[in-house]
């Protein structure tokens, strides 16, 4: 039977994959700025399997407005193009040399409010799986353990809520 002290340890590796899930998605979401986060999780379809973009090439940030796209497979290129240019985010690559250079473009403020929305939604996700993981993780305590635990949770809450703030801020700059 798992003691308390485990119990904790299990509850705060909980909070912490419930936080970096969180900023993963956030990444996720385009502010306007060229981020390699923007697409490494893209799926691309090769050979009919939908394989994430950040492991068939790196990506890096050119310059604020630009990403590099290497494919470490040229064979895979226009399958990658065309993920790219399916992507949601009104992406257009060039290529030269083997390299695609893919340029952002800044969000129109319509833009700016539904990647808002999605950030508040991906926060909320976030909150609603602390508390799961707070009930589950108070079945086990009891008086101050409890009061430890709620404590925790409390903070990671108010993490979540500065990492869609800070998002908010990058959005609307």
């Amino acid at each position: 039977m798992p003691t308390l002290e485990d119990a904790k340890k299990d509850f705060a590796a909980k909070l912490e994959t419930i936080s970096e899930a969180l900023r993963a998605d956030l990444r996720k979401i385009s502010d306007g700025r060229a981020r390699p986060g923007l697409l490494e999780g893209l799926g691309v379809d090769t050979d009919g399997t939908p394989t994430p973009l950040g492991q068939l090439a790196s990506i890096t940030q050119a310059d604020t407005a630009t990403l590099q796209v290497r494919p470490w497979d040229p064979g895979h290129a226009d399958a990658i193009q065309q993920a790219i240019r399916n992507a949601k985010f009104n992406l257009m690559p060039g290529e030269a040399g083997g390299i695609m250079r893919v340029t952002v473009p800044p969000l129109t403020s319509d833009q700016a409010k539904e990647a808002s929305k999605k950030a508040h939604k991906h926060g909320e996700e976030a909150r609603v799986r602390v508390r799961f993981a707070l009930r589950d993780a108070l079945k086990a305590a009891n008086g101050e353990e409890a009061t430890e635990l709620r404590s925790l949770a409390e903070q990671c809450t108010e993490h979540i809520t500065e990492l869609v703030a800070d998002k908010e801020k990058t959005l609307h700059h």
